[in-house]
């Protein structure tokens, strides 16, 4: 979330979805950069995760500011 003039916004997202035993987990990386990933099953999950941690260190949208910080 970033602090606006108005307000708070979402600017990225992670969903995570690990319904139970015998069921594939997923999870869903977006940012309102045009950033709309998903994927399936541990593995790729557990990657997009950790692309998604990634994306948040370089994406202009979520640093804009932090540098003057």
């Amino acid at each position: 979330m970033t602090a606006t003039a108005g307000g708070s916004r979402i600017v990225a997202l992670l969903r995570i979805s690990a319904p139970g035993r015998d069921t594939t987990p997923s999870a869903r990386s977006w940012c309102s950069c045009g950033r709309d990933l998903v994927a399936f099953g541990q593995r790729k999950a557990a990657a997009l995760i950790a692309d998604h941690t990634r994306h948040r260190t370089v994406c202009p949208l979520l640093t804009e500011g932090k540098e003057a910080a």
